[in-house]
């Protein structure tokens, strides 16, 4: 077998495999010029620094496109029920083919990510070949770096796994006569992830043992955390228990108090990060990805290209009012999350007018979206909390479930333990000024309206383009502003989730609206001053089921606490729901097909490999 977009094979020259060898850490970690002269695997790992450059190497594959890009978020999030394509129709059809679940084995998808998951593996390969070779260096580091190559390589198998089943394993550089390679069981590439992750386990530190400048390197707990999810995954649930608990009680980690920041850049590799793929925004180099690029709003405002938008389930799968929601799914007219007060407009061109807002880049940033440098975060410890009560709920310690679930949904709801059914946001200044407020002192209005709040006669923002007018303006059509809560005056968002911290589950309060009207862009709106009183229910409540209620409750916690993180797929294939939920979401999940991807055409015909069933 072989893979004809990068080397499988010893290379005559390493100079291509160090030029992008980026430390997944801050800037003054980054490797300075490229090592000058011809450097082969023969007279490459000399010294220290040849063996800290290799796994460098390794690290920064996956900032590729074919790793954690355009094809893997199609695999990922495009192909589930909580995301759609996105961006124009006609663009990205391949895309279309995941959305859809029409996809066969030529989708460029797949030989992407098949070629670029391998190319890690190689990298990590050539390390761990070459690093115990080097004469003279300290042998902790020694250790340690080869920890940190196999945990890559599990990383970068996983994923294949999970995508393809069994994959074919190259453990070390080919010689030209060995590249043929037959695939693997299922079974046998999980136990290749798992001796992996066992070994990385004993050679790497806790992440308190690191110092910033090597921010991101794997650590014992992120591959704990990688082998409790391939446990999971095999459904062996009391091995996945005692890693996901043995991270838990080192007392590395710890939720993140704000959970919109904890997706801003005050969040990266903060006390959540179990592991996160670094990047580096600057205009000089290429440290950074196009993560950001493919799913930024598209068109006025241009975060990027407009793929991976939350779909309808999505907004509905939400419990109402949780700040997830807003945190999660970036609207148009809602300002974006550098405090500019900008907004994205509403796009004709684009159907689903929804965002990624986990995805979110500044366009003020050096190196804007091409070069982004957002940090992708694939382990958090909200996930390694959920991976431990679904473990423990499978395995009869109910009571420690909930206590793991609950913890992630006390942090979602923050301060707040009632809602009124309002998913409350800012009025970017560009809104206020079409609507000439006048003497209204609210910039608070509601986005969405559900349960007790819509019962009540609260109604949504209902805002578009005014298309007989060119350029079009903005039409708000309707807008309800908040102004007092239980008679707490509310002009911002800290008033109101201050007035709604005193609010009980239960408990009927007014609520002050002024609700504006719009007839036609540019015309003065119709004001119409409202008190409507609204039943508070219970916010995130603590869950208290047990059995399997209990399991399919942390199902849907993580549907809420993951979403556009790029887990969805592969969470419900595992749980068996894909087919009822593609159902709900328009698509037919052909069963004893779709749980796997095809192989990538071009490597069943050069080399048989075996397809996959169905196709």
């Amino acid at each position: 077998m072989t893979f004809r977009s990068f080397p499988l094979a010893r290379p005559a020259t390493l100079v291509a495999l160090l030029a992008t060898a980026g430390l997944q850490g801050g800037c003054d970690s980054f490797l300075g010029p490229e090592p000058r002269g011809e450097l082969t695997t023969d007279n490459f790992f000399e010294t220290e620094a040849h063996a800290v450059q290799a796994t460098n190497a390794t690290y920064s594959y996956l900032r590729n496109w074919n790793v954690h890009v355009f094809g893997w978020i199609g695999m990922t999030d495009i192909a589930s029920d909580q995301s759609v394509k996105g961006s124009t129709p006609a663009d990205g059809s391949f895309l279309l083919d995941l959305d859809n679940l029409t996809f066969d084995p030529g989708n460029n998808a797949f030989s992407g990510t098949w070629a670029g998951y391998y190319r890690g593996i190689f990298r990590a390969n050539v390390a761990l070949e070459g690093i115990p070779r080097v004469p003279q260096m300290d042998e902790a580091l020694r250790a340690r770096l080869i920890g940190e190559n196999q945990f890559l390589r599990a990383y970068y198998y996983s994923f294949l796994v999970r995508a393809y089943g069994g994959v074919p394993l190259v453990t070390e550089p080919l010689e030209p006569d060995e590249l043929e390679q037959p695939r693997a069981s299922r079974e046998e590439t999980y136990a290749l992830i798992e001796s992996d992750l066992r070994a990385a386990i004993e050679a790497l530190p806790e992440e308190s043992a690191y110092g910033a400048a090597d921010a991101g390197r794997a650590t014992k707990g992120a591959a704990r955390s990688l082998l409790a999810k391939a446990h999971l995954y095999q459904e062996e649930y009391e091995e996945a228990y005692q890693q996901a608990t043995a991270v838990i009680n080192s007392g590395e980690y710890a939720l993140y108090p704000d959970y919109a920041e904890l997706f801003s850049y005050a969040g990266e590799n903060s006390s959540e990060s179990v592991f996160e793929v670094q990047t580096v925004s600057t205009a000089e180099n290429n440290a950074g990805s196009q993560y950001s690029q493919v799913q930024g709003a598209r068109g006025n405002l241009n975060l990027g290209w407009g793929f991976n938008q939350p779909s309808d389930q999505l907004e509905e799968d939400f419990e109402p009012g949780d700040p997830r929601r807003e945190a999660t799914i970036l609207y148009p007219w809602e300002q974006i999350p550098d405090g500019s007060g900008r907004v994205p407009y509403l796009n004709p061109q684009i159907q689903n007018q929804r965002f990624n807002q986990k995805a979110f880049e500044s366009p003020d940033r050096a190196g804007n979206q091409g070069n982004s440098g957002v940090n992708i975060r694939r382990i958090r410890y909200a996930d390694v909390l959920l991976v431990a009560a679904e473990a423990a709920a499978r395995t009869g310690r109910d009571a420690e479930a909930q206590r793991y679930l609950n913890e992630v949904r006390a942090r979602a709801r923050g301060e707040m333990t009632a809602t009124l059914g309002l998913q409350v946001e800012a009025l970017a200044p560009s809104i206020a000024q079409v609507l000439n407020l006048g003497g209204v002192d609210s910039r608070v209005f509601a986005r969405r309206v559900e349960g007790a709040a819509a019962e009540a006669g609260l109604a949504p923002l209902d805002a578009g383009l005014d298309t007989e007018v060119e350029p079009a303006p903005i039409v708000v059509r309707s807008i309800d502003l908040v102004t007092s809560v239980d008679g707490a005056a509310v002009q911002s968002l800290a008033d109101y989730e201050a007035a709604m911290a005193s609010v009980t589950p239960g408990q009927t309060v007014s609520v002050g609206v002024v609700r504006l009207r719009q007839a036609a862009a540019g015309a003065a709106p119709t004001r119409e001053d409202l008190t409507l009183s609204v039943t508070a229910e219970a916010l995130l409540p603590d869950v208290t089921a047990a059995g399997d209620a209990l399991v399919q409750a942390i199902w849907r916690e993580r549907g809420s606490e993951l979403a556009m993180e790029q887990h969805r797929w592969f969470d419900i294939i595992r749980q068996g729901r894909a087919p009822e939920l593609m159902a709900a979401a328009g698509k037919t999940f052909i069963v004893g097909k779709h749980e796997l991807y095809p192989i990538p055409q071009s490597e069943v015909e050069s080399f048989g490999l075996q397809q996959n069933p169905g196709y």
